[in-house]
Parts: C-alpha cells; sequence; structure tokens
C-alpha cells in the first residue's frame, strides 16, 4: 500500500475544502451573528478551520510524493476512506469552535451526517443557530451529494486511477458509466452541470413561493443531494405550503433518478429514458407507496380527509424513499403498520448513480428477479432461466455481486442494531437509528423519530450511529477493504 500516495491526494482535498470554506465566511460577514459567550465568532471558527485545512493540505501535498503511476485500485479505495474520514474531521471544527457543538464527537456527527447526505442530527433548536454555521450545515450535504460521484470520475481520472471501480459496486457491471461519455473526466463535467442546473432552477422555484434567499439555497442544497438538513427545527413543515412541499417533491424525485437519465432527457433522448427498467420501477414503487400510505392514514384516521392525506403521505414517502429526510408531519405518530411500511422503504433508496443513499432502485429490482428464477426452478427443475433487466441478460457475477452487498448490509444494519440495543437504547430506537443512518436516511422511530433527533444518544452510540453513516455512503465495500490484510500487502 502507497500510503505517502494516498496521503498526497488527500492533501489535495484538503486544499479544495480550504477554497469552499470561503463560501461560509463570506454568508457569516453578511450575517455578523454575535458569538457565543466563550467561543470564536463564526468567522473566526472558519477562518481558523480554512487556515488549519489549508496548512495541513499543503504539507501533505508538498512534503509527500505524489507516486501516481504507482497507484492501483486499492490505494483508490483507501483514499475514497481516507478523504470522507479527514474531510469530516476537518468540516466538524466549526460547529466545535463556535460552541454550536461543545462536544467534539457532537460537532463530528454533525459534519459526518452532513457530508453523508444522511441528514440525523444532535442540534435541538436550530433556528436561532448563526446563519453562516447553518448555510455550512447544507452546502456540506450539497457538497457530499456529488462527493462520492465526483471523486471518482473527476479525481481518479486525473490521478490515473479510473472511477469505475467505485461505480460498479452501485450496479452490475458499471453501467452507470457506460450509459455516459467514454472519458470520466467529461462525465464529471456532464454531472457537474446538471448538478448545477438542478440546483438554480430549484433556488429559483422556492424563491417564488415565498422563501426567503437563504432558505431557498440552504433547501435547495439539501434537497438536489437528498440530504435533508434544514436551517429550521420544524423541518419544511416550518411553511406549511402546498406549493413549496409540492416543488420540494419534485426535486426530490429528481434527485433519486441518475444523473446519466438527466443528461439524456437535456439532450431529448425521451425515449431511452422512458425504457430505463430501474426508472420505471422507482417511480412505480414511489406511486404505489404513496397510494398505500395515503389510504392508511385515510382509514385509520377518521377525521382526515383523503387530500390532507395524501398531501402528508406525498411528502412523508418521497422524503425517505429517496433518503432525503425532510419532515412535514410526524411519522412516528402513524399507525403501526404505517410505521413498519416506513421503516421498510428506507432500504430501497432511488436510483444508481443519483444522489440518493440506500440499496438502490436496481438492486432490489435484481433480487426480486432472482427470486422469480429461483420459484420457476422450483417448478421446472431441468429448465434455464436468466435474470433479465431491461431485456438484457444479466451475468451470474454481477447477481453475486447485488446478493454480497445486500447480505453486507444486513449484516452490518443487524450487528449495529445490537450494539445499539447494549447501550441502553429500546428495541425500536436501535433497530430504526441503525437502519436510518446505515441507508442515510436520517430520522427514524423512537427517540430518533421524525420530530427527534440524536441528542439524547450516549457517545458510544453516536460513534455507532457515525460509522454506519460513513459505511452507507461508501456503499460498505469501499470501508470492508481497509480491513483486508491483502489490502495493505505490498
Amino acid at each position: 500500500m502507497n500510503l505517502k500516495a494516498v496521503f498526497n491526494v488527500v492533501g489535495i482535498l484538503l486544499i479544495l475544502l480550504a477554497a469552499i470554506l470561503l463560501a461560509p465566511i463570506g454568508v457569516s460577514l453578511y450575517y455578523q451573528h454575535a458569538p457565543l459567550d466563550g467561543y470564536f465568532s463564526e468567522v473566526e471558527a472558519f477562518s481558523l478551520t480554512l487556515a488549519v485545512a489549508l496548512t495541513t493540505g499543503l504539507g501533505l501535498w508538498k512534503l509527500l510524493p505524489s507516486g501516481v503511476e504507482t497507484l492501483r485500485d486499492r490505494e483508490g479505495f483507501v483514499i475514497v476512506s481516507f478523504s470522507w474520514i479527514s474531510i469530516s474531521l476537518f468540516g466538524a471544527l466549526p460547529y466545535y469552535l463556535s460552541g454550536v457543538c461543545p462536544v467534539f464527537i457532537d460537532a463530528y456527527f454533525e459534519s459526518m451526517s452532513g457530508f453523508t447526505t444522511t441528514g440525523a442530527t444532535i442540534l435541538r433548536d436550530i433556528d436561532p443557530l448563526p446563519r453562516g454555521i447553518l448555510f455550512w450545515r447544507n452546502l456540506t450535504q450539497w457538497l457530499g451529494g456529488m462527493g462520492i460521484i465526483m471523486l471518482s470520475l473527476a479525481v481518479f481520472p486525473a490521478l490515473g486511477i479510473g472511477g469505475f471501480h467505485l461505480f460498479k459496486a452501485e450496479v452490475p457491471g458499471g453501467a452507470a458509466v457506460e450509459r455516459m461519455q467514454p472519458r470520466l473526466a467529461e462525465t464529471a463535467k456532464i454531472l457537474w452541470k446538471v448538478y448545477l442546473t438542478l440546483t438554480c432552477i430549484e433556488i429559483l422555484l422556492l424563491r417564488f413561493g415565498g422563501m426567503n434567499w437563504f432558505d431557498a439555497v440552504c433547501h435547495t442544497f439539501s434537497t438536489v443531494a437528498t440530504g435533508g438538513f434544514s436551517p429550521h427545527t420544524a423541518s419544511v413543515a416550518a411553511f406549511n405550503s402546498i406549493y413549496i412541499e409540492s416543488v420540494i417533491i419534485l426535486f426530490m424525485l429528481l434527485g433519486g433518478i441518475n444523473f446519466a437519465l438527466h443528461y439524456q432527457m437535456i439532450y431529448g433522448d425521451f425515449k431511452r429514458v422512458y425504457q430505463n427498467p430501474e426508472l420505471r420501477f422507482y417511480l412505480s414503487l414511489i406511486g404505489l407507496g404513496v397510494a398505500f400510505a395515503a389510504f392508511g392514514l385515510w382509514w385509520a384516521t377518521p377525521e382526515a380527509t383523503f387530500p390532507s392525506a395524501l398531501r402528508r403521505a406525498s411528502f412523508q414517502v418521497v422524503s425517505i424513499n429517496t433518503t432525503t429526510g425532510f419532515v412535514t408531519d410526524d411519522y412516528d405518530a402513524w399507525p403501526g403498520f404505517l410505521r413498519l411500511f416506513m421503516l421498510g422503504i428506507m432500504m430501497v433508496g432511488g436510483c444508481v448513480g443519483s444522489t440518493s443513499g440506500s440499496l438502490k432502485v436496481i438492486r432490489i429490482l435484481v433480487i426480486f428477479k432472482v427470486i422469480i428464477r429461483e420459484l420457476q426452478k422450483l417448478v421446472q427443475p431441468r429448465g434455464v432461466f436468466h435474470v433479465k433487466v431491461g431485456g438484457k441478460t444479466v451475468k451470474q457475477e454481477h447477481i453475486l455481486n447485488v446478493i454480497g452487498l445486500t447480505g453486507l448490509y444486513m449484516g452490518v444494519f443487524f450487528v449495529c442494531a445490537l450494539l445499539l440495543s447494549l447501550m441502553g437504547l429500546d428495541l425500536t430506537t436501535a433497530v430504526s437509528a441503525s437502519t436510518a443512518s446505515l441507508f442515510n436516511i436520517g430520522p427514524g422511530l423512537g427517540a430518533v423519530g421524525a420530530l427527534g433527533n440524536y441528542a439524547d444518544l450516549p457517545h458510544l452510540a453516536k460513534a455507532v450511529v457515525i460509522f454506519c453513516m460513513f459505511m452507507g455512503r461508501l456503499e460498505i465495500y469501499g470501508v470492508m477493504m481497509l480491513f483486508l490484510p491483502l489490502t495493505w500487502k505490498k
């Protein structure tokens, strides 16, 4: 393992992070929020973080040899893991230095939750916090939404590695990369253009709906990144606007779609988009989920009208299914069967190549097809049946990849839920906290429910949740490689 080259690249990314910190410094200077007693002002906190990140980054970049020509696939995965750990570490400093999170593990929790687009929080009263800190929370989610894609498609090709190895864990055969430009650098440019376009359009639509510029920018950052942070304690419910909820629903749906399909739509290739089996399955699942939740709320709550039930169900199902985590209703107070349903759709997620977390729809589709094939074999033992998606046969090695990764998700989920339960959390909270963090949702059930947060968890439990967020965002395989002795051999 060429660790010198690994930390050289981490240094470059820290320099980029230092440059990005200029944005929240500008916001802090504009709003001039008074510092908390005994702590740095937000301008000072961001400036110190910038100085430390820049100094560390320059030191790693200049003092360690790049060794670009000797980097292998394993270094690529290690770079990604170390980068997320390091960036979240430096991203936690503004919370800690400003006194917003006086305990460092809380600051690291908030930072990791932002960069991994999980949306879990330990902050109780968000509205009175300094605007620069609130802007930074949402900016970390916006950066994290494209973070993995950019690390694999923009940074790695420049280093001679290639970002294919991260994408192939998301979809059998790395099909997401193949659907776009042959050169990965060009693919990265396309992704950023689409991402920026969606961001600008949603900001304008939310501003048109009555949001001020600050709220419009912050909510847009979290929506297109399917993150879920809001500068308000009540989340999107603070606005009580059907228009605003509709705009956010639309962009949560768009954030959960493969960005390669956005590119095809922009260039008018609607037929290819319509024929995409994952997209059709994704929209069908959400449609059925909304209908089920709406009828369930209407049936279980006699005083509720169907339009109000449909409004509540539409926002929450889309928010949870796309792993965004915005809240307009306390779904933890819904009937038991709907709470169980919400826990189930947390594990689905959006499409491959999107900003959404969780298992991804393509894996659910492949597993469903595999089950059908096994049932067919029971009926006709000598028959030859293939697993097909979109009319194309899925290779056995890709099926094993999907099954193996799904098994890893379930295994990590069980172990983390068990650990949280051992730390004194009740069963509902332990199971939902493990699910919501590993699948990058944010809000769960019980003590970490829709209107609650993770502030009351013991420090060790917060560490488990941080690990789950990290594992889920990097698709587990990339992190599990760090524990293999073979990874570190020369």
